[in-house]
């Protein structure tokens, strides 16, 4: 690590020396871009932590997974699974890779909504790509402003709406393996009122068997200002899959020979799911001076899921609501957020054992719903969580040239479980978990155009309540020996805009200590894929990131993004059949340690666009012990996922807002597996992507 910290060093030499040289600096417009996700308004060149904005985030795309927006993003993998029924596994500088559905680690947010709940847990199913128009995201522990968000932040933020009264954008995306996806976006707006509305419906065969999908959804924002101080937001977001078929993972050897195929069980056990989610969210902004400004939300969520899995069927009813407030206060050069988020969160889950489908009965519609065979129920209860977190933010100047920053909050979480299913209620329980998070950053500038900053800062992740609830040895209730893991992180990082070169450069080296790391792991029982959780004693997880973005043209763009990753177990011992085994100096599974990315934008003469994208990921490995268990003689092949370059081509024209595109994804058929299932039962933790993959679309503009 020293030698980084003797390049982050060298180039601000650097860039003061040029200060120094080229007194007209000054003349050039540095171009910050704002970021919101930090609880108020801020150049992303004045904050003490490493940011990403992404914009542009559907042009030439079908809007199917966040892979296809957030690649040019360093330190961020996201894991595109190719299975809707599972959605992308997202992990920031190592953490959240331990999903085994949905998101974790990393706190969501949608047009300043939660889709984070209070457990940490994140779906995705509301995150319509086709209707975002940027992506903000906090690289790194965000604790002090957020509670569970150890890995960093990712705000998102629907399109502007139309500038004239109404304007109707119907689009077509046609693909490789029965890709169907329509989609018509309704904007405008008026003196003082604008909305926008997106409704699509998308339908799937996948790549691979066993892997038919189905879903639409709804998207609204509408947004009145009440008076000269006061605005007021409602969204809406619903989203219903009639049917998301699960192929599930495979062993080395069937990924590679096999890579399409799903598992005979798998099939026979009609894994998949059925959800219906809504969420509805209310934003008060009251600004009652320039230098003041207060934000109150309110939202609920309702979610009802059928979920057959290999051994059980889980049935879920979901009710959630919360509350989070926002004050910042500006007085000369200092600068003050307070607030407070209040999240409540109502499971009722129950579970069967899963008989699978009659004998001869294969279905790839919603009808496995009715043909699976329900066994005994074996679990019945209700849980619940309550989570408060107060927070202060505080900004000063402590002269021309240097910013401080001081954060910190208090978060105190109440996990419960009823038992309905024990006559005595044995398993019902309460956990009780707190942690307070501060955090204190520099910003200094070395020139109108360069900034060093850095920061320390704590953080911390609970587990969620599927990860507290299901225990290895079956039993109900909450997981006693599961802790929340806790982080202590250094950074610092260098931004640099160089005009002369149409460059700019952001470079960020971090170092993590994790404490009681939540590990995913699969027991030996052919009949059942639950994944269950455990702590390891304590990881480290270190790396640089690094950005660069040049226009070498007016008309042609290059983005570079470089991820290096050093994550491996600093003390973490294992039960085996030769006794306890240290798994020290082993590396974290499910992360690669290497990734770059590289895109050539052009945008041509009228309306023609191609982009061309080369993402290089190194390789990893699937599990702790990182090769075979004591005792088992696999090949270590078959335990590490390969590194693999993939390849991206969109072609496209775009007049008058309409549009039409061309995409080549895997354009050179690259044999990969675009995600694992880490620590997965008899080597299955492959999850192959498609080979040369085609996209077709079509859209439209009509109105003012």
């Amino acid at each position: 690590m020293s030698y980084l910290i003797f390049l982050l060093l060298l180039l601000a030499t650097t860039a003061a020396a040029k200060t120094s040289a080229t007194p007209d600096t000054t003349r050039y417009q540095l171009p910050a871009t704002e970021v919101t996700a930090t609880r108020a308004v801020r150049s992303n060149y004045d904050l003490p932590v490493a940011t990403s904005v992404i914009t542009n985030t559907h042009r030439g795309r079908p809007g199917l997974s966040l892979d296809e927006s957030l690649r040019p993003v360093p330190g961020l993998f996201v894991s595109n699974r190719h299975n809707l029924s599972q959605g992308d596994r997202l992990s920031l500088r190592g953490l959240g890779a331990r999903a085994a559905f949905g998101v974790r680690g990393i706190k969501i947010l949608l047009d300043g909504i939660p889709l984070t709940l209070a457990d940490g847990q994140s779906q995705l199913n509301n995150l319509d790509l086709g209707s975002t128009g940027r992506i903000e995201i906090l690289r790194g522990p965000s604790s002090a402003l957020y509670g569970n968000a150890g890995g960093g932040v990712l705000s998102a933020h629907t399109q502007a709406p139309a500038e004239g009264t109404w304007r109707i954008e119907p689009r077509l995306v046609w693909g490789s393996y029965g890709l169907l996806r329509l989609q018509t976006r309704l904007s405008g707006q008026t003196d003082k009122t604008h909305y926008f509305a997106s409704l699509y419906d998308l339908q799937s065969e996948g790549y691979r068997e066993h892997a038919d999908a189905r879903a639409r959804g709804l998207n609204a924002r509408i947004g009145h200002t009440l008076t000269r101080e006061l605005d007021l937001s409602l969204l809406l977001h619903l989203h219903d899959a009639p049917y998301l078929f699960n192929p599930s993972s495979l062993d080395h050897d069937t990924a590679e020979q096999r890579p399409h195929s799903a598992r005979g069980f798998i099939v026979g056990q009609g894994a998949s799911k059925k959800v219906r989610q809504s969420q509805a969210g209310l934003r008060l902004k009251y600004r009652p001076a320039a230098d003041r400004t207060s934000t109150l939300v309110f939202y609920g969520v309702d979610r009802a899921l059928k979920n057959p899995i290999p051994g059980r069927i889980i049935e879920l009813d979901r009710r959630a609501f919360g509350l989070r407030s926002e004050n910042e206060f500006a007085w000369r050069d200092l600068r003050l957020v307070t607030g407070i988020d209040l999240d409540f969160q109502d499971d009722g889950r129950r579970e069967f054992a899963n008989e699978g489908l009659p004998d001869g009965v294969t279905v790839n519609d919603e009808q496995v719903f009715s043909a699976v065979q329900y066994g005994a129920n074996q679990v019945d209860q209700q849980e619940k969580v309550r989570s408060i977190g107060p927070f202060l933010s505080l900004e000063k100047d402590l002269g021309p040239a240097l910013a401080l920053t001081l954060a910190g909050r208090y978060d105190r979480y109440h996990f419960e479980v009823e038992d309905r299913f024990t006559a005595t209620a044995s398993a019902s329980g309460t956990r009780e978990m707190d942690q307070f998070s501060p955090m204190i950053g520099l910003v200094w500038r070395l020139s109108p155009l360069a900034r060093i900053y850095g920061h320390i800062a704590t953080a911390f992740q609970t587990p969620t309540t599927s990860e507290l609830g299901n225990r290895p040895n079956g039993a109900g209730g909450f997981n006693p020996d599961l802790e929340p893991e806790r982080i202590l992180s250094f950074e610092t990082g260098f931004r640099r805009h160089i005009p002369q070169l149409r460059l700019d450069v952001d470079l960020a080296l971090y170092q993590l200590e994790v404490t009681d790391a939540l590990i995913p792991f699969q027991v030996e029982d052919p009949a059942s894929e639950e994944i269950y959780f455990r702590n390891a004693g304590q990881t480290r997880n270190r790396g640089l990131e690094l950005a660069l973005r040049s226009d070498l043209r007016s008309d042609l763009r290059l983005t570079l993004a470089y991820t290096f990753g050093d994550y491996v177990f600093e003390d973490y011992e294992v039960e085996t059949n030769d006794g306890r085994l240290q798994l020290a100096d082993n590396e974290v599974p499910g992360v690669p340690r290497h990734r770059l990315f590289t895109a050539l934008a052009y945008q041509g003469p009228r309306g023609f666009f191609a982009d061309l994208e080369l993402e290089r990921v190194g390789r990893y490995w699937a599990n702790d012990f990182n090769g075979p268990p004591p005792q088992n003689d696999t090949p270590a092949a078959a335990f590490e996922n390969d590194a693999y370059l993939r390849t991206d081509l969109r072609l496209g024209l775009h007049h008058r807002g309409s549009e039409i595109f061309l995409g080549v994804e895997n354009l050179f058929a690259a044999d990969y597996s675009g995600s694992i299932v880490p620590n997965a039962f008899g080597g299955r933790f492959f999850e192959p992507a498609p080979g040369r993959t085609l996209r077709l679309g079509l859209s439209g503009r009509f109105g003012d």
